[in-house]
């Protein structure tokens, strides 16, 4: 379903809001990341958790903290935002000890991988925060699917 509202998505951001191509570029594809790679669907075994191939292991944690289906996987407003810190805080981590790993062994001059990643962050601030209206949307798209399912198989029971 992410894939056939993609168009949808682009034709709200380009005419209904008049964004500029660029910003409209990012909601499009934080949402074909949002609903394929940062699904709300990561706190378990999943279709998005295996897609992470070899670096699902940093999922293993947000799985093991979150509840399927609670409201800081599935929720509306906030559990995007959760994952979204969430990844960003594991690769920051990833990031600086591999930096400071090659540092020790020469392979890297001395630096400050910390301060490096924060003034990424404040660097590119607005195409993230365009980015991550889009991972919401894509998250959102899958939140209500599981609501509308939810609904029809609660119905077809009741008959």
């Amino acid at each position: 379903m992410t894939l056939a509202l993609l168009p949808s998505v682009w034709l709200l951001c380009r005419w209904q809001f008049n964004l500029p191509m660029e910003e409209s570029i990012l909601i499009i594809a934080g949402t074909f990341i949002g609903g394929f790679f940062l699904s709300p669907d990561l706190d378990i075994r999943s279709r998005p958790f295996y897609r992470w191939g070899f670096l699902r292991f940093i999922w293993w944690p947000y799985q093991w903290a979150i509840r399927h289906r609670s409201s800081l996987s599935h929720g509306i407003f906030w559990a995007s935002w959760l994952r979204l810190l969430y990844l960003t805080g594991v690769l920051t981590l990833l990031y600086c000890l591999g930096s400071l790993w090659l540092q020790q062994r020469g392979w890297l001059p001395p630096t400050h991988p910390l301060q490096e990643a924060r003034e990424f962050l404040h660097a590119h601030l607005h195409e993230l925060l365009w980015l991550g209206i889009g991972l919401w949307i894509g998250a959102l798209i899958h939140i209500l699917l599981d609501w509308l399912s939810s609904a029809f198989h609660s119905k077809k029971r009741r008959r």
